[in-house]
């Protein structure tokens, strides 16, 4: 009888364990799992922001670099920096 108190007392033990375990793991777990990824999500909406940022300022350039200068060298700073906004489109 003493026995089976005890495997009860044990295995009562180890539900409560468990119990604690996965109590933890809902309240500080899965908070702390939505948080990182809200803020992954956040880092990649500020990266597409700044992107098209860049490509705005890049093409604003260009079109005042063509009013405003004349030449060879026009065509190719035009033609480079049209190459680097398109590289921006594959981050």
């Amino acid at each position: 009888m003493s026995k089976m108190i005890d495997k009860l007392r044990a295995d009562l033990l180890e539900s409560r364990k468990n119990l604690e375990r996965n109590l933890i793991w809902m309240f500080v777990a899965s908070q702390s799992h939505t948080t990182s990824e809200n803020r992954k999500r956040m880092l990649k909406m500020m990266k597409r922001d700044k992107i098209a940022d860049i490509k705005s300022n890049c093409s604003s350039y260009i079109d005042g670099l063509s009013t405003t200068a004349k030449g060879k060298w026009v065509t190719k700073a035009k033609e480079s920096f049209k190459e680097s906004a398109q590289k921006l489109d594959n981050c």
